[in-house]
């Protein structure tokens, strides 16, 4: 330890020296960590220093601290080009001789920007909730007198030895020092993480595996690590352990890879309790690194307001430099005018002037307006009952509001599959050998009749399938297959030691022993779970195995002797890969029950209780991704053996391999050389295959042509497939090879090419003997919600770390892939020349296919190996091109960055980009989730990192129907519509007020008093649109959801799109020019009355100010389709409180500036001598105003159909709600003819 030792006494003050800037890290190739309490004590390392080198485990996913957010918000807010705009408004009103009051700006920008900062602050606070309770979660610590302590997850440092117990998270990247296994491996599924299902074994060092309990940790654990800094790629690792004998003080060195580092986001699974060291913590976590740190969003309906505002102050500008040159024109001829000398100051300021005058084009409360709109409407997003999911107790959540119109745009879906289209709960389905194919179900076989099926629902069709087969009459080939599948595996049985007790005692002895036992062992253990104070030890592992291995031996001697055997209802199988538990439990189901080990350590398989078969375990070759196999090699013990562990060479011995179709039928051995072995042994996998029969080469063996068949027919129903097959090893001929693969396992050098010669010699001359089909499970309506998304114009995407077979058949069965559909594969290429070849050649070949048939359609699939290479810049078009053409796209064993980096190409694939959305369960999404537009995550079973760090989050896949359809449609059409209405509003009434300059010499005057222009848009047009931008819906929640073609109507900003937008400000200068010319011909009546107030200023804009409110206001009454109390309510509210405020400020004084320039004009207006003049040119105006409105609306509403009604169900004209049935043209947009929604 002593070299430890030196070089970490002289790195800690190399490091606090890097700390102050001094000189560089002395280690930045690697750092060196003492593992455990007596370790830091030998190394004097002190947690402070460790935590100024490492830092802590803390995990943020909030975007303010609470010391900086107040001025990082403001700073954003300042970014938006209205507010920065208002500001500036705001300050120049200070310094020139404004022509209004400076409340009039100042006001209501507070006012906007109070209310941004509240909403910003509340979610910030949500996100700062979650991280609490992430980074406080109790973690047990081993400290220096050997007992578990509890700490907070995020005080964990590098060092620290941490305990997690089975179905615990773990909270750190950690090395593995022991496990609740004799053998120092342990389960983890990484789900969460790189999307595989299958369980991984991890291995503690040798040195340490027996360092099981706290104590023996802190008193005789003196060691380091010695890794290298932390990488984004999730499966390197490398290191070494240094340990030192404490006692004669001998170092000792133990290699380090990936089998030994624990990842944080993994899940501890099928093992007790693990002691594991703390290497990564917080920010430098292989899960951290993976994911992108969380951005500002912005949606598309923000960019196009923040160009209209752009081409309004472009225009505003323009227009102020026009009157600001007429003025000095023409007042300088005007004889009752002071002539002043014409300086740069009074150019500017009255440049600045009319500037403030006419700044209420720019709307200002339109902001606060559509933060407010969102804020409510997250909240009623989050109410959705539809969208509750009652099985996890969790409702819809919103993370980021700002976006929500965004799910209205949505034209490319990326989806997770394992956990968010599938459940990751397998199911064994069907089978195939040389009798046929069977349909399991129900504990029983059902022949299969030879139909063709053409729907997914047909899977489980009872049409397709006979009458059950009881197990008397199971077929030969099936029982061979079943009898295949117990035995080709690693599974280990675990059992309960009271369940197995039950079958010899009295149910009242069983009560009263089962009470005692959980009292003392399994709720001590669970208490231990609890509070974690007391350790875990390894006493109910071995207990649960003994148990096992006793009912293992019994239903030997059982069968033997002709009395009942246990049935292996309470076996627990434990197993790596979900698929060899569902085949274990699938043949037990049928009464082929595999019992584990005895304690002779052979494998014990019962068939139907009759008959009990043994078998010694030789050796297993696990699957890998680049063999696609996996292989058990037993030999069967004969009748009269004697019942030994070990290889008898006199005996024949059979290799037992299952794996992808591609990888056994490459192993596969012709039908005319199988060998045969001379005389019956007993064993019915050596009879029924390999002794002579006439029913060997029609029955159990199959042709590969045959076999391939029938996996085309059971992927065809979106099944998982395996095939099957044996070889007969002679007697004698196990020994060489297990000695050659025995030396490749110890091979240091070139290990991994001598396995694969090893494992090549053993996996070949298979006979074949059948495949098998499993389904992976999937979520509720995945089928169902991926077809209504694809009718919607959503491409939909998926992005897996699965591997490619698995991800091919869950695509066919979910939908994603339709049934025939071909499939392109870019796969598997090495470098850039053979990926840019195999792009080109697929190119080539799908457009020549549809140049010859408008049919042909395609789904691409890409593994994450040729994705590296695709994009390349010299081959993204290329690639984007055929991800165009395909009909679905499948991209397999990607990493989480890999998954961002498909989402950025498509968002930057053209100018403007699509709209994109990711949705996932998992730590290994969250990269994606960020980097789309509108990130989703579901709460899912291996943890919340998805959830936490998306946009929003949902319980289950099949809510994104209604997310998208329903919500997000309603939400985009509401926002766009309140960006429209508040730029019309605004133009109708600062376009008034220009008008106003042209009959005043180009004064800096204004028509209106301060009252109005303090009111106009923050209190008197603001309650209507306001409900309206909450409640507003343009068709009934039903057709939404039943006619997805609606959803691509509004599709690339549609309803921001320029046409619509000058459609609007036409319609907004049409209202201008009558109200105001109007108002003046009105005005010129008025003078000829004496006392008539609309011969003053304010008496004539107080009357233009009225018309442009009430058109205004009924504008917003056309634009409204779904009509409701709290419309009507906000509408006539606001115009009774409107019109009474007026009546007051005419008969009273407030404290303002212009305070008294209201005094008795609303009661001249309403009730002198020109009040009837008023009264009909207020009913004339409007009228005259708003017909081309009601004109243009009716002949758009009436001349366009719904999209999808061509048979009729929905007629033109007509939509319903739950109530009634309402007569009102509808609105619908055809996408290739970019028709807009009229104003």
């Amino acid at each position: 330890m002593g070299s430890v030792n030196r070089k970490l006494s002289l790195s800690l003050p190399g490091k606090l020296r890097n700390r102050l800037g001094i000189n560089p890290s002395p280690y930045s190739q690697s750092r060196i960590i003492p593992v455990g309490p007596l370790s830091k004590l030998e190394l004097d390392v002190e947690a402070k220093n460790t935590l100024k080198m490492y830092g802590n485990n803390t995990i943020r996913t909030a975007r303010y601290r609470w010391y900086s957010f107040l001025f990082q918000n403001l700073y954003e807010q300042v970014q938006r080009i209205a507010n920065f705009y208002f500001i500036c408004i705001a300050v120049i009103q200070l310094f020139i001789e404004a022509p209004v009051s400076p409340a009039s700006s100042i006001l209501p920008l507070i006012f906007v920007i109070f209310l941004t900062v509240f909403k910003e602050g509340y979610e910030d606070f949500l996100r700062h909730r979650a991280d609490r309770v992430n980074n406080n979660k109790p973690i047990e610590v081993v400290d220096e007198t050997g007992a578990l302590v509890t700490k907070k997850s995020f005080e964990l440092l590098v060092g620290d030895v941490v305990l997690v117990c089975n179905g615990d998270t773990f909270p750190c990247d950690m090395v593995v020092l022991s496990s609740s296994e004799p053998s120092g491996e342990c389960f983890v599924t990484t789900a969460s993480l790189d999307g595989e299902t299958n369980l991984k074994r991890f291995y503690a060092p040798p040195i340490t595996r027996e360092l099981d309990n706290p104590s023996d940790i802190a008193k005789n654990l003196l060691a380091a690590i010695v890794c290298e800094q932390p990488v984004q790629d999730i499966y390197k690792f490398s290191g070494k352990m240094i340990v030192s004998e404490i006692a004669s003080g001998t170092e000792t060195a133990h290699p380090l890879n990936n089998e030994c580092l624990l990842l944080r986001g993994a899940r501890l699974k099928n093992t007790d309790f693990v002691y594991g060291c703390v290497v990564y913590t917080g920010r430098d976590t292989k899960m951290s690194l993976n994911a992108k740190r969380k951005k500002i969003k912005f949606s598309q309906v923000e960019r196009k307001l923040n160009t209209f505002l752009l081409l309004y102050l472009l225009g505003l500008l323009l227009v102020c430099i026009a009157y600001t040159i007429l003025k000095n024109l023409f007042q300088v001829r005007a004889w009752y005018i002071h002539s002043r000398k014409i300086t740069p100051w009074f150019v500017t300021q009255d440049m600045f002037a009319f500037l403030v005058l006419f700044n209420y084009a720019v709307p200002i409360s339109l902001y606060v307006t559509i933060e407010f709109q969102k804020f409510i409407g997250s909240m009623f997003f989050g109410w959705d009952l539809e969208l509750y999911d009652a099985e996890i107790d969790e409702r819809a959540f919103v993370n980021t509001s700002d976006i929500l119109e965004e799910m209205g745009q949505v034209e490319y879906l990326f989806s997770d599959k394992t956990g968010t289209l599938t459940k990751n709960e397998m199911s064994f389905q069907r089978l195939a050998v040389g009798d046929g194919t069977f349909l399991l179900r129900d504990s029983m076989l059902h022949p299969l009749f030879e139909v063709q099926a053409t729907k997914m629902r047909d899977l489980k069709s009872p049409r397709f399938s006979g009458a059950g087969l009881p197990s008397t009459q199971m077929p030969t080939t099936v029982q061979i297959l079943l009898i295949f599948l117990a035995l080709c595996h690693t599974v280990r049985v675990e059992q309960d030691p009271d369940a197995r007790q039950s079958l010899s005692i009295s149910l009242m002895d069983h009560m009263r022993k089962q009470s005692r036992l959980k009292n003392r062992m399994k709720e001590g253990f669970k208490l231990m779970r609890l509070n974690k104070m007391t350790p875990p030890s390894k006493e109910w592992t071995y207990r649960r195995r003994e148990s096992a291995i006793l009912s293992a031996q019994e239903a030997v001697s059982a069968v033997n002797s002709g009395s009942e055997i246990d049935p292996g209802e309470d076996y627990e199988y434990q197993a790596s890969s979900p698929d060899e538990k569902t085949f274990v439990e699938g043949c037990r189901e049928l009464g082929i029950i595999y019992h584990g080990q005895n304690k002779q350590q052979l494998q014990v398989v019962t068939l139907f209780g009759r008959r009990g078969l043994q078998y010694r375990l030789l050796d297993v070759l696990e699957f890998d991704a680049t063999r696609k196999c996996m292989s058990v090699i037993v030999q069967p013990v004969l009748q009269g053996e004697a019942e030994t562990p070990d290889y008898v060479p006199e005996k024949p011995a059979l290799v037992l391999c299952k794996g992808a179709d591609s990888s056994i039928l490459a192993k596969s051995a012709p039908l005319e050389g199988l060998p045969t072995l001379p005389e019956p042994t007993g064993d019915p996998l050596l009879d029924g295959l390999f002794v002579p029969s006439e029913e060997i080469q029609r029955r159990a063996a199959l042709s590969s042509s045959r076999v391939s068949d029938n996996v085309t027919k059971l992927s065809s129903f979106g099944l998982r497939t395996l095939v099957e097959g044996v070889r007969l090893l002679k007697p004698g001929e196990w020994l060489p090879l297990q000695q050659e693969l025995n030396e490749a396992r110890t091979n240091m050098e070139d290990r991994t090419e001598a396995l694969t010669k090893a494992y090549q010699s053993i996996e070949k001359d298979l006979m074949l003997i059948g495949c098998t089909g499993v389904e992976d499970k999937l979520q509720d309506d995945v089928p169902e919600t991926l077809t209504t998304l694809r009718e919607a114009g959503i491409q939909i995407w998926v992005l897996t770390g699965d591997k490619e077979e698995t991800a091919v058949n869950v695509s066919f069965l979910a939908g994603h892939f339709n049934p025939g559909l071909s499939t392109i594969h870019v796969t598997k290429q090495n470098n850039l020349l053979e990926c840019s070849v195999a792009l080109e050649t697929q190119l080539i070949t799908v457009e020549r296919l549809q140049r010859e048939s408008i049919q042909f359609h395609y789904g691409l699939v890409v593994d994450g190996q040729s994705l590296n290479f695709a994009l390349q810049a010299t081959q993204k078009d290329k690639f984007l091109r055929l991800c165009r053409n395909a009909d679905a796209v499948l991209c397999c064993r990607l990493t989480p960055m890999q998954k961002a980096e498909v989402v950025r190409l498509v968002k930057q694939s053209r100018s403007p980009g699509p709209i994109t959305c990711a949705v996932g369960d998992g730590a290994n999404d969250v990269s994606m989730i960020l980097e789309a537009h509108v990130g989703i995550g579901l709460f899912g079973k291996e943890g919340r990192q998805a959830a936490r760090a998306s946009d929003y989050a949902l319980g289950k896949f099949r809510f994104l129907k209604r997310a998208l359809l329903f919500h997000g449609f309603n939400f985009y059409w509401r926002t766009a519509n309140v960006v429209l209405y508040f730029f019309y509003k605004n133009l109708v009434f600062v376009l008034a007020q220009a008008y106003f300059g042209v009959f005043s010499n180009f004064a800096t005057q204004t028509a209106f008093s301060s009252i109005y222009l303090l009111s106009y848009n923050v209190i008197m047009t603001s309650s209507p649109i306001i409900v309206y931008g909450i409640l507003e819906m343009r068709f009934p929640e039903e057709l939404l959801l039943d006619t997805p073609l609606i959803y691509r109507t509004l599709s690339r900003n549609r309803l921001l799109s320029w046409k619509n937008f000058l459609m609007w400000n036409v319609f907004g200068l049409w209202h201008s020019i009558v109200l105001f010319f109007g108002c003046y011909v009105l005005a010129t009546e008025g003078v000829s009355k004496p006392g008539g107030a609309i011969e003053t200023l304010y008496g004539f804009g107080s009357m233009l100010f009225s018309l442009i409110f009430l058109v205004v206001t009924i504008k917003l009454l056309l634009t409204t389709y779904s009509l409701n109390i709290l419309m009507l309510l906000a509408i006539g509210g606001t115009m009774l409180v409107t019109y009474t405020v007026f009546v007051c400020f005419s008969r009273i004084t407030i404290p303002v500036s212009d305070g008294r320039d209201l005094l008795g004009v609303w009661e001249n207006l309403l009730y002198g001598p020109s009040a009837m003049i008023n009264l009909f040119g207020h009913v004339l105006l409007l009228a005259s105003a708003l017909a081309p409105d009601i004109i243009y609306k009716v002949y758009m509403d009436s001349c366009r159909e719904l999209p999808g009604s061509g048979d009729g169900s929905v007629r033109r004209g007509e939509t319903r709600t739950k109530s009634r049935r309402v007569k009102r043209p509808l609105l619908a947009h055809s996408p290739s003819k970019g028709n807009e929604h009229p104003p």
